[in-house]
């Protein structure tokens, strides 16, 4: 994993999980708005913004599909690879 997912906010969002005795709900965090590309050896963003106030999540920026990405960090990694 070369970047992990910084985000600005994060937002409790409740999941519907199934059980025999019935569906009950389980609540998880997920990110909302933008996200940014965070190098996981240094902890600096593609784009350039201080990290200080980001939310870094240890899931893989460049796989996952279900985040809004940062134009400019999305420029910044394709630039580079």
């Amino acid at each position: 994993m070369r970047y992990k997912v910084g985000a600005e906010h994060m937002e409790h969002v409740p999941s519907l999980a199934h059980r025999p005795d019935g569906v009950f709900r389980v609540a998880r965090t997920a990110p909302v708005g933008p996200t940014h590309a965070v190098d996981a050896a240094t902890g600096a963003a593609a784009c350039g913004i201080k990290t200080h106030g980001l939310d870094v999540l240890d899931q893989d920026w460049e796989e996952a599909f279900f985040v809004e990405k940062c134009p400019s960090c999305f420029t910044a990694v394709v630039t580079k690879s």
